[in-house]
């Protein structure tokens, strides 16, 4: 049984992820950075809510808590994925298709809320150049995410099979002889050049 659990944990890296696992992480990523690029283009909480309103954005309520949900589950995905079947994605993969998806998935949100309350375009550039920022932004704060879930996952594994993490361990210094304050030579004799013989020196 241990020897199955060492294969398992033991398999080789692969560099994918699940879609289903990214589509989780990119969904929650789009909303947190929609709720970030209204903060940013209107601080104001009573004129941001009237924007939203005006705008079709009556939704977020539920959407908000559904990606929060999703961003939580793809993270339990990958943990488990990483602990029993070895998958690690790599962080430029993850990052460029979340990065990807998340810009494309926002830009065409706020066209389609737009369409479908048709209140117009006003304020599209802004929203855009701010709404892309912060979509880049927090595509890099999910890839970190990942790569924490990824290695507190690899730790355990080293600690079901082997009993140890494997973390770094600190450099070891050798210690050096303490100095007698009533006697200095004794301290002085415990260190010897290569090659030659100790001096003769007085005890205390």
């Amino acid at each position: 049984m241990i020897r199955k659990v060492r294969t398992i944990v033991e398999m080789s890296d692969r560099p994918t992820i699940r879609p289903a696992t990214l589509l989780g992480l990119a969904l929650g990523g789009v909303l947190l950075g929609h709720a970030v690029t209204y903060r940013l283009l209107l601080p104001d909480a009573h004129a941001r809510a009237t924007e939203l309103a005006h705008t079709g954005h009556g939704y977020l309520t539920g959407a908000n808590t559904l990606g929060f949900l999703a961003v939580v589950a793809a993270l339990a995905a990958m943990f488990l994925g990483r602990l029993l079947r070895g998958e690690t994605p790599t962080a430029s993969v993850v990052a460029w298709r979340l990065a990807t998806f998340q810009v494309a998935s926002f830009a065409a949100l706020e066209v389609l809320e737009r369409l479908g309350s048709a209140s117009g375009f006003d304020r599209m550039v802004p929203l855009l150049l701010i709404g892309v920022t912060a979509q880049l932004l927090v595509a890099g704060l999910v890839v970190l995410l990942v790569r924490f879930a990824i290695r507190t996952a690899a730790v355990v594994a080293d600690l079901a099979v082997h009993g140890t993490a494997a973390w770094p361990h600190p450099p070891q210094v050798a210690a050096r002889p303490e100095m007698d304050p009533w006697c200095p030579t004794r301290a002085a004799a415990a260190v010897v050049p290569p090659g030659r013989a100790p001096p003769v020196l007085r005890s205390c």
